[in-house]
């Protein structure tokens, strides 16, 4: 997988070099800690809504009172062409991305311009019509959250889900992707204490769905605010470092022996010598147009750096915000958000 991975991204590259010098710029500028990045992002996350059908108690959406906002294919085309350095467009945000009926022609959209393209779901509205449209795509690849092997602690973290017809959704595209698709699926679990003692059956049951990988997340964010602190911090499998070290070399184990690849996802892990890359390397962009620094913040009420409806993303990007927070970042002055990403805030 990870090879594959490799190969595609070096033929990206040869196909267009602008994409290529993109890549290196924005490398070299977070090396350099410059403030000013004279190149624009390869990767991007867009919000296609910020609603959801489920009721998650670590998840921020379950708390607020946004209204409901969604993007079409003419928006999402409109803000392609404002980023040509693209290479990679993550359709997720902070809600259920198939409520959106626009995703498809989106993420069809989006593979029509060369790039690839990925989002996050629930499993909950696949349905067969769905499934048979997911299963064309070439150049996608779709996480399913997978945080039970039970649906007592499936619906336990994810509540308002239904397990049985969550797996037979995966086990449904999955089904259509073998008829010759070209799209990737995989497993993206959040490990807490409710569900790390299924750790090894959850890796079990992504193999016996097909899927062709599983990531696993043991790092809760609390989304830059201190009001969630208590829904994530109580919970998280790190406070306990003894039960979730045996509970994942067990699952490494019979990662090995289903043949199934698990990797550990560590990308909100910062320090001092090695800060955060994403004002230098990419953006997350809400379904109102908001620019947000990082998908882990996801909510322009707590840092906004500008609206790609009112403004050109370019012109946004190297604004006095955006200059600011990357100064303070490579200086490790971080500001009160930033820091529940970092092994030392302080």
């Amino acid at each position: 997988m990870a090879a594959n991975k490799i190969i595609n991204f070096i033929k990206d590259l040869v196909l267009n070099p602008y994409r290529g010098l993109s890549w290196v710029g924005t490398k070299l500028a977070y090396k350099m800690r410059w403030k000013k990045v004279p190149f624009l992002p390869i990767g991007i996350d867009i919000e296609p809504n910020n609603t959801c059908n489920f009721k998650c108690s670590h998840c921020q959406v379950t708390y607020w009172d946004k209204k409901p906002a969604y993007f079409d294919r003419e928006i999402f085309s409109k803000l392609l062409a404002q980023i040509p350095s693209l290479m990679r467009v993550k359709l997720q945000g902070m809600g259920e991305p198939l409520l959106n009926k626009e995703l498809i022609p989106m993420l069809q959209a989006g593979e029509a311009r060369g790039l690839r393209m990925y989002f996050n779901t629930n499993g909950s509205i696949n349905d067969p019509a769905t499934s048979q449209q997911l299963a064309q795509l070439q150049r996608t690849h779709i996480n399913y959250s997978l945080d039970g092997a039970t649906a007592e602690t499936f619906t336990q973290m994810r509540q308002g889900s239904r397990f049985d017809r969550i797996i037979n959704n995966i086990r449904m595209l999955v089904g259509e992707r073998n008829l010759g698709s070209k799209l990737a699926i995989s497993a993206w679990t959040v490990v807490t204490q409710k569900n790390i003692h299924e750790l090894s059956e959850i890796v079990r049951l992504a193999k016996q769905l097909g899927l062709d990988y599983i990531t696993i997340q043991p790092h809760l964010s609390n989304w830059g605010k201190a009001e969630m602190l208590p829904r994530t911090d109580g919970i998280q499998v790190t406070n306990e470092p003894d039960i979730f070290a045996t509970e994942l070399a067990t699952a490494k184990l019979v990662a090995t022996e289903v043949g199934i690849e698990l990797a550990i996802n560590e990308s909100n892990r910062f320090c001092r010598d090695k800060p955060c890359p994403w004002v230098w390397k990419s953006a997350y962009i809400t379904a109102t147009g908001d620019v947000v620094p990082c998908n882990v913040i996801a909510d322009a009420d707590i840092v906004k750096m500008g609206n790609v409806f009112e403004r050109d993303f370019k012109d946004i990007w190297n604004d006095r915000a955006y200059q600011e927070l990357r100064g303070r970042i490579a200086s490790h002055d971080l500001p009160d958000h930033c820091k529940h990403c970092y092994v030392d805030p302080d």
